[in-house]
């Protein structure tokens, strides 16, 4: 997987390498325990806690890694859409529901132990990266 991450950004430099990197490592924790969520592994509450703990982190300087500038709209290995900044009030609400999300996963697991409610807490915070990701990145190959 990280071999795959490191060709995928080959060549990415900057804000783009920045944010791809950003979304990688959130890419990745999500993975971990989306497999745990569906049997494919067993739980593990560190790793819910360390990806939520990362949802927040990154989602909080998420913005700040799509400035309106030529190298961030146009750099090389970019799959940034241009209606991130034409529809930047969107793309600001969108991402605030992803912190929001994300903040409320920490607090149900610091609340609770029942696994159905942590699973639907963290599937409603992807729920929010793959809508984003959808309007907002270009379509994968």
């Amino acid at each position: 997987m990280v071999t795959g991450l490191a060709y995928s950004h080959s060549g990415a430099t900057g804000i783009i390498k920045e944010r791809m990197d950003a979304m990688g490592v959130m890419g990745d924790k999500s993975k971990i325990v989306a497999n745990m969520f569906k049997g494919k592994t067993e739980f593990n509450a560190a790793a819910l806690i360390d990806a939520a703990d990362a949802f927040v982190m990154h989602g909080t300087g998420m913005a700040e890694l799509f400035p309106d500038t030529d190298a961030s709209r146009n750099g090389h290995k970019t799959e940034a859409l241009p209606k991130i900044w034409d529809e930047w009030q969107e793309f600001s609400t969108m991402v605030d529901e992803f912190i929001s999300s994300s903040k409320a996963l920490k607090e149900t697991i610091n609340s609770t132990n029942d696994i159905g409610t942590l699973k639907k807490a963290f599937f409603k915070t992807t729920k929010n990266c793959s809508g984003c990701h959808k309007r907002f990145r270009k379509p994968k190959d």
